[in-house]
């Protein structure tokens, strides 16, 4: 069971001493009603398997053409990171590599890490580097943006049917199924927790 610990609110920066939670219960921001902290039951088991298979679909949503255009007689298919060197044609390096790192780099890196640390919990010791790997795992998560890459995805949809026909690729229903994934990686991760188990990880 997780002690009272003091967190500082993401959204407001209040102090708040969040108490011990119960299965189930959570803690939440008394100013801004943020949510600091839950008990989630089997919430280490989901983590673990939702970032396994989050990390099992951006790896296929890399093998396979992501969308196909066709359009007057003329097609063409364009994979995932063929999207991003088009930015790099475009003379536009640095915004390619802003998309690169945060559609598919660090979210591979944040669930590598995830997937790291879950092992060290469920083998219940701490193996080289756990504790800095949440660490980083923690920092990367802010610079996560596959689900705002895929709802400008489907933004653009609109725009591009009315001028050609739009096919969805294998990669396209992977990075779909990746994003689900990671999404509920997020919302299963309660750091206070994580952290506190780390920290009574015994050291071989």
């Amino acid at each position: 069971m997780v002690a009272e610990s003091s967190m500082v609110c993401h959204e407001c920066d209040l102090l708040v001493e969040v108490p011990r939670l119960e299965i189930r219960q959570k803690a939440y921001c008394p100013r801004c009603n943020y949510l600091l902290a839950a008990n989630r039951p089997y919430a280490k088991r989901v983590v673990f398997a939702f970032a396994t298979s989050g990390l099992l679909f951006l790896v296929l949503a890399n093998a396979f053409p992501f969308l196909g255009f066709s359009a007057k007689g003329q097609e063409r298919t364009v994979t995932l990171l063929q999207s991003v060197g088009i930015l790099v044609t475009e003379n536009l390096p640095l915004l390619a590599a802003v998309v690169f790192a945060s559609i598919i780099a660090i979210p591979a890196m944040f669930l590598i890490s995830i997937i790291y640390v879950s092992f060290s919990l469920a083998n219940e010791r701490s193996y080289p580097g756990t504790r800095k790997t949440l660490r980083w795992a923690v920092l990367l998560l802010p610079w996560s943006m596959a689900e705002i890459f895929l709802i400008g995805i489907l933004v653009s949809f609109t725009k591009i049917v009315t001028i050609a026909d739009v096919a969805l690729g294998a990669s396209f229903w992977s990075y779909v199924l990746f994003t689900i994934c990671i999404t509920v990686v997020v919302l299963h991760l309660d750091k206070r927790e994580l952290w506190e188990h780390v920290e009574l990880l015994r050291h071989d």
